[in-house]
């Protein structure tokens, strides 16, 4: 497979901070090298900001311009776009640049990105990517990404949110998104689910938050809650997704290489990108 790798490695709009650290630790750590071994044909490129004045919402919005560009672009040329990422509301970029007008999205992560200006208790621009993609909010800055369309909020399954505000999770139960918990048999929840987005859609966007990962197993970032899935888990909705749908692009986002003391973080994302992929 022809793959496009795209940094972003920006956290609230300040470059190499925090997560913004994780695309470029992936790389650092061979992750072209190991996609190469296997076959793939890798190219790489690092998105940056042109604007001297940092601002979270403007920088991640300006950012999201640009990202729109090189996943439009990665895609004409045929590759596949895996974004790397500091932030979540990197999906606003990817979903312009696939550009597709029935897109499925399928997101993993502990955290539902669900709030808006008026029901966030954080204040965090980040914890708003899932709901600005839906056209909650932020919709005349949106509409600034070139290529950019509301998703569907039918379209959209949302695996693995453990912490939720209040006034978010009641809107995301409201919604008809699928918010599906890691709880009973995932694999036969999950097989219902997907065959059901598989009537809408042919086409997604998987995004990967690594705080989906079970913390006993590996701890991404200052925000990861306990529970969560093992790597075993998420390279197998990954292949069951395979089996119905055309992945149009991938995201791993929300990586703090200083919370990962042995690498395990590292190792799991490598793994799923690789799941993208095989």
């Amino acid at each position: 497979m022809d793959i496009q790798l795209i940094q972003v490695p920006y956290d609230s709009g300040h470059k190499d901070r925090r997560t913004g650290r994780g695309p470029g630790y992936f790389l650092q750590h061979g992750l072209e090298e190991t996609l190469r071994t296997q076959g793939h044909s890798v190219s790489s490129n690092l998105i940056g900001a042109k604007t001297s004045f940092t601002t979270e919402v403007g920088t991640a919005f300006e950012l999201n311009r640009l990202l729109a560009e090189k996943v439009k672009l990665a895609r004409e040329q045929g590759r596949f776009p895996i974004v790397l990422a500091g932030n979540c509301n990197s999906c606003l970029g990817t979903i312009a640049g696939i550009g597709e007008d029935h897109l499925g999205v399928v997101w993993l992560d502990a955290h539902g990105d669900f709030n808006t200006p008026e029901t966030t208790l954080s204040g965090f621009f980040d914890g708003m990517g899932l709901a600005i993609a839906a056209g909650r909010c932020w919709t005349s800055l949106v509409r600034t990404i070139p290529g950019f369309q509301i998703l569907s909020e039918e379209n959209i399954v949302h695996i693995g949110a453990r912490d939720l505000d209040a006034t978010e999770e009641e809107m995301m139960k409201q919604s008809p998104l699928e918010l599906v918990p890691l709880a009973g048999n995932i694999h036969e929840v999950l097989n219902n689910v997907f065959d059901r987005l598989s009537q809408r859609v042919r086409q997604i966007y998987l995004h990967v938050d690594m705080d989906i990962l079970d913390t006993g197993e590996a701890l991404p970032n200052h925000l990861a809650v306990p529970g969560g899935l093992s790597v075993e888990v998420v390279e197998a909705i990954i292949g069951m997704l395979k089996e119905r749908f055309e992945i149009c692009a991938g995201a791993i986002t929300s990586f703090d290489p200083d919370y990962d003391k042995e690498d395990q973080v590292l190792e799991a994302g490598i793994r799923i990108i690789k799941a993208f992929v095989a």
